[in-house]
């Protein structure tokens, strides 16, 4: 008897459980080393197994990233 693969979920349903949209979690997903690309067109696959860490990564990510841009608001500012 064979196990059966587990379902993959698509971009779209991964960036609804994370609370985000598929084009923010797409820029997310480039900019990480955590995630490779499979097949082709830049498509990824994930499992349920897959949220709960990605999650913690993508809130750390958003937090640096909305940081660096209020930092360069900042800096911007000062001129």
């Amino acid at each position: 008897m064979t196990t059966p693969a587990p379902s993959t979920l698509t971009t779209r349903e991964v960036a609804e459980t994370v609370g985000t949209g598929p084009k923010t979690l797409s820029v997310f997903l480039r900019a990480s080393k955590d995630y490779e690309v499979v097949g082709s067109g830049s498509r990824y696959a994930f499992t349920a197994k897959d949220i709960t860490p990605m999650k913690k990564r993508f809130a750390k990510w958003l937090a640096e990233r909305e940081a660096a841009k209020t930092a360069t608001v900042s800096e911007a500012q000062i001129v």
